[in-house]
C-alpha cells in the first residue's frame, strides 16, 4: 500500500482502485490510516476475486519460503502484518483494466509476491485500447 501511495504522486501513474474483503467500516478505518485518498470498494462476498478468476493459495503459496523472505524482507522496513480481514488463504490479485478490458495482469506466486509496481505506467502506454 505505501509503495502505491508513494508512486501515485506522480500524475502519470495510472489510478488505483482496491478491492478488500473487509466490513465498510473496517475498510474506512484501514484507509484512514493507510492512504486517506485511495480509492476502495468492500467486498466481503468476495464477488470481484471470483470474477477476476483468483483462487484460494495453498499452504506454500501462504506459508512458504517465499513468503517467509517476503515477510522479512517488509519487516527489516517496518511493515509488520495487521489485523487478518477477510480470508487469509485469499490470494491477491494486480490487474490494469481499461473499460471491460483486462489489460494486463500479474500472476502471484505466492501471497508474498511483490511485483515491480513502477512498470505499471509503461504497461498502461503499451496495452491501452483505442
Amino acid at each position: 500500500m505505501s509503495d502505491f501511495r508513494t508512486l501515485s504522486a506522480d500524475p502519470n501513474y495510472p489510478s488505483l482502485l482496491f478491492f478488500y474483503m473487509g466490513s465498510v467500516d473496517e475498510g474506512k478505518e484501514f484507509f484512514a490510516r493507510a492512504w486517506p485518498e485511495a480509492r476502495a470498494v468492500s467486498d466481503p462476498s468476495k464477488g470481484f476475486y471470483r470474477a477476476f478468476g483468483l483462487e484460494r493459495g495453498s499452504f506454500s503459496e501462504v506459508f512458504g519460503p517465499g513468503v517467509m523472505a517476503c515477510s522479512l524482507r517488509a519487516a527489516s522496513k517496518g511493515r509488520l502484518p495487521g489485523k487478518v480481514v477477510g480470508d487469509p488463504w485469499q490470494m491477491p490479485g494486480l490487474f490494469v483494466v481499461q473499460g471491460p478490458d483486462v489489460l494486463w495482469t500479474h500472476d502471484f506466486a505466492h501471497i508474498g509476491d511483490h511485483p515491480d509496481l513502477t512498470t505499471l505506467p509503461q504497461i498502461v502506454a503499451e496495452r491501452a485500447v483505442g
